[in-house]
Protein backbone atom coordinates (compact mmCIF):
# COMPACT_ATOMS: atom_id res chain seq x y z
CA UNK A 1 0.00 0.00 0.00
CA UNK A 2 1.18 3.70 -0.50
CA UNK A 3 1.18 6.31 2.15
CA UNK A 4 -1.32 9.15 2.49
CA UNK A 5 0.84 11.34 -0.06
CA UNK A 6 3.70 10.83 -2.44
CA UNK A 7 5.41 13.80 -2.60
CA UNK A 8 8.01 14.11 -6.66
CA UNK A 9 10.65 15.99 -7.02
CA UNK A 10 11.20 17.25 -10.72
CA UNK A 11 15.18 17.63 -11.66
CA UNK A 12 14.75 20.43 -13.88
CA UNK A 13 17.93 21.76 -13.95
CA UNK A 14 18.42 22.32 -17.87
CA UNK A 15 15.05 23.65 -18.04
CA UNK A 16 15.96 26.66 -20.75
CA UNK A 17 14.11 29.58 -21.88
CA UNK A 18 15.46 28.57 -25.23
CA UNK A 19 14.38 24.60 -25.08
CA UNK A 20 15.88 22.28 -28.02
CA UNK A 21 15.08 18.59 -28.08
CA UNK A 22 15.80 17.82 -24.61
CA UNK A 23 14.43 20.87 -23.34
CA UNK A 24 10.93 20.51 -24.71
CA UNK A 25 11.12 16.76 -23.70
CA UNK A 26 11.46 17.79 -19.99
CA UNK A 27 8.66 20.58 -20.41
CA UNK A 28 6.36 18.22 -21.91
CA UNK A 29 6.59 15.45 -19.16
CA UNK A 30 6.30 18.13 -16.33
CA UNK A 31 3.65 19.79 -17.42
CA UNK A 32 1.67 16.80 -18.64
CA UNK A 33 2.79 14.88 -16.09
CA UNK A 34 1.63 17.68 -13.22
CA UNK A 35 -1.38 17.87 -15.72
CA UNK A 36 -2.39 14.26 -14.95
CA UNK A 37 -2.04 14.39 -11.19
CA UNK A 38 -3.88 17.75 -10.53
CA UNK A 39 -6.71 16.05 -8.78
CA UNK A 40 -4.68 13.36 -7.88
CA UNK A 41 -4.47 13.59 -3.30
CA UNK A 42 -1.82 11.57 -2.70
CA UNK A 43 1.03 12.54 -5.63
CA UNK A 44 2.39 16.41 -5.25
CA UNK A 45 4.88 17.69 -8.08
CA UNK A 46 7.68 19.99 -7.49
CA UNK A 47 9.92 21.45 -9.63
CA UNK A 48 13.60 22.50 -9.22
CA UNK A 49 14.29 24.73 -11.82
CA UNK A 50 16.31 28.33 -13.44
CA UNK A 51 12.99 29.42 -15.00
CA UNK A 52 9.60 29.36 -14.99
CA UNK A 53 8.94 30.18 -18.83
CA UNK A 54 6.80 27.15 -20.64
CA UNK A 55 6.14 25.65 -17.34
CA UNK A 56 2.03 25.38 -15.92
CA UNK A 57 1.26 28.05 -13.96
CA UNK A 58 0.12 26.10 -10.97
CA UNK A 59 3.22 23.75 -10.73
CA UNK A 60 5.16 24.71 -7.14
CA UNK A 61 8.77 25.68 -8.12
CA UNK A 62 11.96 25.71 -6.24
CA UNK A 63 13.80 28.47 -8.02
CA UNK A 64 17.71 27.85 -8.91
CA UNK A 65 20.48 30.58 -10.48
CA UNK A 66 19.61 31.95 -14.07
CA UNK A 67 23.13 30.54 -14.21
CA UNK A 68 22.06 26.88 -15.03
CA UNK A 69 20.91 28.11 -18.47
CA UNK A 70 22.83 26.78 -21.38
CA UNK A 71 21.40 29.31 -23.94
CA UNK A 72 22.58 32.11 -21.49
CA UNK A 73 25.61 31.43 -19.68
CA UNK A 74 27.12 28.28 -22.59
CA UNK A 75 29.53 25.73 -21.12
CA UNK A 76 29.74 27.51 -17.48
CA UNK A 77 25.91 26.77 -17.18
CA UNK A 78 26.75 22.55 -17.61
CA UNK A 79 29.82 23.43 -14.98
CA UNK A 80 27.14 24.95 -12.28
CA UNK A 81 24.37 22.33 -13.24
CA UNK A 82 27.42 19.73 -12.76
CA UNK A 83 28.02 21.46 -9.51
CA UNK A 84 24.19 21.51 -8.19
CA UNK A 85 23.28 17.90 -8.81
CA UNK A 86 26.45 16.82 -7.29
CA UNK A 87 26.49 18.92 -4.00
CA UNK A 88 22.87 21.12 -3.46
CA UNK A 89 20.16 18.56 -4.78
CA UNK A 90 21.38 15.78 -2.32
CA UNK A 91 20.66 18.14 0.57
CA UNK A 92 17.56 20.22 -0.76
CA UNK A 93 15.41 16.86 -2.57
CA UNK A 94 16.32 14.32 -0.02
CA UNK A 95 12.82 15.15 1.92
CA UNK A 96 11.19 14.16 -1.37
CA UNK A 97 9.76 10.26 -1.71
CA UNK A 98 10.91 10.35 -5.85
CA UNK A 99 12.61 12.25 -7.82
CA UNK A 100 12.48 12.27 -12.02
CA UNK A 101 15.05 13.37 -13.71
CA UNK A 102 13.92 14.34 -17.41
CA UNK A 103 17.83 14.01 -18.26
CA UNK A 104 20.91 12.00 -17.15
CA UNK A 105 21.16 14.60 -14.61
CA UNK A 106 20.97 13.53 -10.83
CA UNK A 107 22.52 12.28 -7.18
CA UNK A 108 25.07 10.16 -6.54
CA UNK A 109 24.07 9.86 -3.40
CA UNK A 110 19.93 9.71 -3.54
CA UNK A 111 18.69 5.98 -4.58
CA UNK A 112 14.92 6.70 -5.09
CA UNK A 113 15.47 8.69 -8.33
CA UNK A 114 14.34 7.64 -11.99
CA UNK A 115 16.60 8.91 -14.38
CA UNK A 116 16.09 9.11 -18.25
CA UNK A 117 18.66 8.69 -20.87
CA UNK A 118 17.89 9.69 -24.44
CA UNK A 119 21.08 8.52 -26.19
CA UNK A 120 24.55 7.32 -25.54
CA UNK A 121 25.79 9.63 -28.36
CA UNK A 122 28.89 10.71 -26.48
CA UNK A 123 30.08 7.15 -26.34
CA UNK A 124 29.66 6.11 -29.94
CA UNK A 125 31.38 9.68 -31.31
CA UNK A 126 34.58 10.84 -29.95
CA UNK A 127 34.34 14.43 -31.29
CA UNK A 128 31.59 15.23 -29.15
CA UNK A 129 32.25 17.52 -26.10
CA UNK A 130 35.18 16.39 -23.78
CA UNK A 131 33.09 17.00 -20.97
CA UNK A 132 29.93 15.13 -21.63
CA UNK A 133 32.43 12.03 -23.51
CA UNK A 134 33.77 12.41 -19.64
CA UNK A 135 30.49 12.68 -17.45
CA UNK A 136 28.92 9.60 -19.75
CA UNK A 137 31.14 7.44 -19.57
CA UNK A 138 32.93 7.73 -16.05
CA UNK A 139 29.90 8.76 -13.91
CA UNK A 140 26.84 8.25 -15.65
CA UNK A 141 27.41 4.43 -14.60
CA UNK A 142 27.63 5.25 -11.06
CA UNK A 143 24.45 7.22 -11.36
CA UNK A 144 22.64 4.22 -13.43
CA UNK A 145 23.78 1.85 -10.77
CA UNK A 146 21.99 4.29 -8.15
CA UNK A 147 19.06 4.95 -9.62
CA UNK A 148 16.09 2.89 -9.16
CA UNK A 149 14.50 2.97 -12.36
CA UNK A 150 16.06 3.88 -15.93
CA UNK A 151 13.70 5.05 -18.51
CA UNK A 152 14.84 5.02 -22.35
CA UNK A 153 13.02 6.76 -24.70
CA UNK A 154 13.15 4.17 -27.59
CA UNK A 155 14.22 0.39 -27.83
CA UNK A 156 16.95 1.58 -29.75
CA UNK A 157 18.14 3.49 -26.52
CA UNK A 158 17.38 0.74 -24.57
CA UNK A 159 19.81 -1.96 -26.47
CA UNK A 160 22.32 0.81 -26.32
CA UNK A 161 21.91 0.79 -22.13
CA UNK A 162 22.35 -2.77 -22.18
CA UNK A 163 25.64 -2.79 -24.29
CA UNK A 164 27.24 -0.08 -23.11
CA UNK A 165 27.05 -0.52 -19.23
CA UNK A 166 25.75 -4.14 -18.71
CA UNK A 167 22.32 -3.10 -17.35
CA UNK A 168 19.72 -5.70 -16.83
CA UNK A 169 16.69 -5.11 -19.02
CA UNK A 170 14.10 -5.35 -16.57
CA UNK A 171 15.75 -2.09 -14.88
CA UNK A 172 15.03 -0.36 -18.31
CA UNK A 173 11.93 0.71 -19.08
CA UNK A 174 10.81 2.11 -22.53
CA UNK A 175 8.87 5.31 -22.60
CA UNK A 176 8.16 6.93 -26.26
CA UNK A 177 8.90 10.88 -26.76
CA UNK A 178 5.75 12.24 -27.91
CA UNK A 179 4.49 15.65 -30.23
CA UNK A 180 2.17 18.94 -28.91
CA UNK A 181 -0.92 17.99 -30.87
CA UNK A 182 -2.75 20.80 -30.11
CA UNK A 183 -0.01 22.69 -32.01
CA UNK A 184 1.30 20.23 -34.69
CA UNK A 185 -1.56 19.54 -36.69
CA UNK A 186 -2.12 20.07 -40.57
CA UNK A 187 -5.05 20.92 -40.35
CA UNK A 188 -4.45 24.69 -38.18
CA UNK A 189 -4.68 27.42 -39.68
CA UNK A 190 -1.30 28.45 -41.70
CA UNK A 191 -0.36 31.49 -42.06
CA UNK A 192 2.55 31.82 -43.61
CA UNK A 193 4.50 32.82 -40.69
CA UNK A 194 7.67 31.49 -42.52
CA UNK A 195 7.34 33.18 -46.16
CA UNK A 196 6.50 36.42 -44.30
CA UNK A 197 9.67 36.27 -41.85
CA UNK A 198 11.74 34.82 -43.93
CA UNK A 199 10.48 35.24 -48.07
CA UNK A 200 10.99 31.57 -48.54
CA UNK A 201 9.00 28.53 -49.49
CA UNK A 202 8.12 25.25 -51.07
CA UNK A 203 12.05 24.64 -48.89
CA UNK A 204 13.54 21.52 -47.91
CA UNK A 205 13.78 21.99 -44.80
CA UNK A 206 16.71 20.29 -42.10
CA UNK A 207 16.87 21.26 -38.20
CA UNK A 208 19.71 20.68 -35.58
CA UNK A 209 22.96 20.75 -36.93
CA UNK A 210 25.12 20.56 -34.07
CA UNK A 211 27.64 17.75 -34.58
CA UNK A 212 29.04 15.97 -37.36
CA UNK A 213 27.09 12.77 -36.46
CA UNK A 214 24.19 15.08 -38.18
CA UNK A 215 25.49 14.22 -41.12
CA UNK A 216 24.92 17.84 -43.05
CA UNK A 217 28.11 17.67 -45.48
CA UNK A 218 26.38 14.73 -46.60
CA UNK A 219 23.14 16.52 -47.43
CA UNK A 220 24.62 19.55 -48.66
CA UNK A 221 26.64 17.29 -51.18
CA UNK A 222 23.52 15.43 -52.05
CA UNK A 223 21.25 18.95 -52.08
CA UNK A 224 24.26 19.74 -54.86
CA UNK A 225 23.66 16.86 -57.14
CA UNK A 226 20.29 17.98 -57.46
CA UNK A 227 19.21 20.17 -61.31
CA UNK A 228 19.53 23.79 -61.26
CA UNK A 229 15.84 23.99 -61.45
CA UNK A 230 14.99 22.07 -58.37
CA UNK A 231 17.08 24.27 -56.32
CA UNK A 232 15.76 27.10 -57.47
CA UNK A 233 12.39 26.22 -57.00
CA UNK A 234 13.15 24.42 -53.91
CA UNK A 235 16.35 26.19 -51.64
CA UNK A 236 17.27 24.32 -48.57
CA UNK A 237 16.89 26.21 -44.94
CA UNK A 238 18.61 24.82 -42.21
CA UNK A 239 17.33 25.92 -38.99
CA UNK A 240 18.87 25.76 -35.55
CA UNK A 241 21.68 24.51 -34.30
CA UNK A 242 25.29 25.13 -32.59
CA UNK A 243 26.98 28.06 -33.85
CA UNK A 244 30.73 25.98 -34.25
CA UNK A 245 28.92 23.15 -36.83
CA UNK A 246 27.19 25.75 -38.50
CA UNK A 247 30.25 27.82 -39.33
CA UNK A 248 31.74 24.49 -41.02
CA UNK A 249 28.67 24.29 -42.96
CA UNK A 250 28.76 28.02 -44.11
CA UNK A 251 32.69 27.09 -44.88
CA UNK A 252 30.93 23.97 -46.72
CA UNK A 253 28.59 25.73 -48.51
CA UNK A 254 30.87 28.15 -49.97
CA UNK A 255 33.39 25.70 -51.20
CA UNK A 256 30.43 23.94 -53.18
CA UNK A 257 28.84 27.06 -54.73
CA UNK A 258 25.91 26.50 -52.29
CA UNK A 259 25.91 29.85 -50.68
CA UNK A 260 22.91 31.27 -52.89
CA UNK A 261 20.72 28.10 -52.44
CA UNK A 262 20.85 27.96 -48.49
CA UNK A 263 19.16 29.31 -45.57
CA UNK A 264 20.54 29.33 -42.06
CA UNK A 265 17.74 30.19 -40.05
CA UNK A 266 19.30 30.01 -36.88
CA UNK A 267 17.01 29.35 -33.41
CA UNK A 268 13.38 29.49 -34.83
CA UNK A 269 10.86 30.04 -31.67
CA UNK A 270 8.80 27.75 -30.54
CA UNK A 271 5.49 29.41 -31.57
CA UNK A 272 6.63 29.51 -35.22
CA UNK A 273 8.24 25.66 -35.72
CA UNK A 274 4.31 24.30 -36.69
CA UNK A 275 4.31 26.54 -39.74
CA UNK A 276 8.26 25.98 -40.24
CA UNK A 277 7.04 22.31 -41.08
CA UNK A 278 3.63 22.98 -42.66
CA UNK A 279 5.60 25.64 -45.04
CA UNK A 280 7.98 23.02 -45.90
CA UNK A 281 8.19 20.68 -49.08
CA UNK A 282 9.61 17.92 -46.86
CA UNK A 283 11.79 17.62 -43.56
CA UNK A 284 15.02 15.82 -44.40
CA UNK A 285 16.64 14.26 -41.51
CA UNK A 286 19.97 12.81 -42.50
CA UNK A 287 21.41 11.77 -39.06
CA UNK A 288 24.03 9.35 -38.73
CA UNK A 289 22.29 8.44 -34.74
CA UNK A 290 19.27 9.52 -33.22
CA UNK A 291 17.94 8.11 -29.63
CA UNK A 292 14.52 8.83 -30.81
CA UNK A 293 14.23 12.05 -33.18
CA UNK A 294 11.09 14.27 -31.90
CA UNK A 295 11.23 16.27 -35.24
CA UNK A 296 10.07 13.61 -36.96
CA UNK A 297 6.85 13.01 -34.78
CA UNK A 298 6.47 17.45 -35.68
CA UNK A 299 7.07 17.41 -38.95
CA UNK A 300 4.82 14.19 -39.74
CA UNK A 301 2.07 15.56 -37.06
CA UNK A 302 2.44 18.67 -39.44
CA UNK A 303 1.01 17.02 -42.93
CA UNK A 304 5.25 17.50 -43.97
CA UNK A 305 6.29 14.55 -45.49
CA UNK A 306 9.74 13.21 -44.18
CA UNK A 307 13.04 11.96 -45.55
CA UNK A 308 15.15 10.26 -43.08
CA UNK A 309 18.76 7.91 -42.61
CA UNK A 310 17.87 4.34 -42.13
CA UNK A 311 19.94 4.17 -38.57
CA UNK A 312 19.02 3.88 -35.26
CA UNK A 313 15.80 4.66 -34.06
CA UNK A 314 14.28 6.32 -37.05
CA UNK A 315 12.59 3.15 -38.42
CA UNK A 316 11.49 2.48 -35.18
CA UNK A 317 9.92 6.07 -35.00
CA UNK A 318 8.68 6.55 -38.35
CA UNK A 319 7.50 3.38 -39.68
CA UNK A 320 6.36 3.24 -42.97
CA UNK A 321 5.29 6.15 -43.56
CA UNK A 322 8.58 7.78 -44.93
CA UNK A 323 11.20 8.11 -47.42
CA UNK A 324 13.76 6.32 -46.34
CA UNK A 325 17.96 6.22 -47.34
CA UNK A 326 21.55 5.05 -46.63
CA UNK A 327 23.45 7.90 -44.48
CA UNK A 328 26.39 6.59 -45.85
CA UNK A 329 25.28 7.25 -50.05
CA UNK A 330 25.06 10.55 -51.23
CA UNK A 331 22.76 9.27 -54.01
CA UNK A 332 20.31 7.88 -52.59
CA UNK A 333 19.46 11.13 -50.72
CA UNK A 334 19.66 12.89 -54.08
CA UNK A 335 17.36 10.40 -55.18
CA UNK A 336 14.99 10.82 -52.24
CA UNK A 337 14.49 14.31 -52.79
CA UNK A 338 13.61 14.18 -56.59
CA UNK A 339 11.03 11.71 -55.90
CA UNK A 340 9.45 14.51 -53.39
CA UNK A 341 9.95 16.92 -55.93
CA UNK A 342 8.76 15.59 -59.20
CA UNK A 343 6.09 13.00 -57.76
CA UNK A 344 3.31 15.06 -56.05
CA UNK A 345 1.41 11.36 -55.93
CA UNK A 346 4.57 10.34 -53.74
CA UNK A 347 4.71 13.12 -51.03
CA UNK A 348 0.93 13.51 -50.32
CA UNK A 349 0.61 9.47 -50.14
CA UNK A 350 3.44 10.51 -47.22
CA UNK A 351 1.61 13.26 -46.12
CA UNK A 352 -1.62 10.31 -45.19
CA UNK A 353 0.72 8.05 -43.78
CA UNK A 354 2.73 10.87 -41.66
CA UNK A 355 -0.58 12.12 -39.85
CA UNK A 356 -1.31 8.58 -39.44
CA UNK A 357 2.04 7.29 -37.74
CA UNK A 358 2.16 10.43 -35.73
CA UNK A 359 -0.85 9.93 -33.59
CA UNK A 360 0.66 6.81 -32.55
CA UNK A 361 2.86 9.03 -30.17
CA UNK A 362 1.78 11.59 -27.66
CA UNK A 363 3.18 13.88 -24.54
CA UNK A 364 0.06 12.54 -22.90
CA UNK A 365 0.68 8.91 -23.55
CA UNK A 366 3.80 9.54 -22.47
CA UNK A 367 2.99 11.09 -19.37
CA UNK A 368 0.34 8.70 -18.23
CA UNK A 369 2.97 5.92 -18.76
CA UNK A 370 5.30 7.80 -16.34
CA UNK A 371 2.30 7.67 -14.18
CA UNK A 372 1.98 4.24 -13.97
CA UNK A 373 5.64 3.92 -13.07
CA UNK A 374 5.08 5.25 -10.24
CA UNK A 375 2.10 3.78 -9.09
CA UNK A 376 3.68 0.29 -9.68
CA UNK A 377 7.01 1.58 -7.69
CA UNK A 378 4.65 2.81 -4.45
CA UNK A 379 1.95 0.25 -4.70
CA UNK A 380 5.10 -2.58 -5.18
CA UNK A 381 7.56 -1.14 -3.29
CA UNK A 382 10.20 -1.66 -5.93
CA UNK A 383 13.60 -1.94 -4.48
CA UNK A 384 16.88 -0.97 -6.79
CA UNK A 385 18.47 -3.28 -9.18
CA UNK A 386 21.95 -3.24 -9.39
CA UNK A 387 24.01 -3.11 -12.87
CA UNK A 388 26.82 -5.15 -13.20
CA UNK A 389 30.04 -3.61 -13.37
Amino acid sequence: MHKNQITIGMNGSMLDEKPTGVGVYSYNLINNLSTLITNNKWKKITVFTPTKTFLNKNIKIIKLSALLQSSKHGKLAAFCRFTWNTFSYPLQARKFDLLISPTTHGSFLLNNQIITIHDLLSLRYKNISAHQRFYFKYLLPTLINKAKLIIAVSENTKKDIIHFFKCPADKIKVVYNGYDDDSYFPLKENKHLIYHEYGIRKYLLAVGPTYPHKNFELLLDAYNALDRNSKKKHPLVIAGGKEKYIDVLKKYAKKTGLEHDIYFIGYVPIQFMPSLYREAHALIFPSLYEGFGIPLLEAMASGCPVITSNTSSMPEVCGNAVLYFDPLDKLSLTSSMQQLILHDAIRNDLIKKGIVQAKKFSWKQMACSFNTIIDNIFINNQTPIQCSK
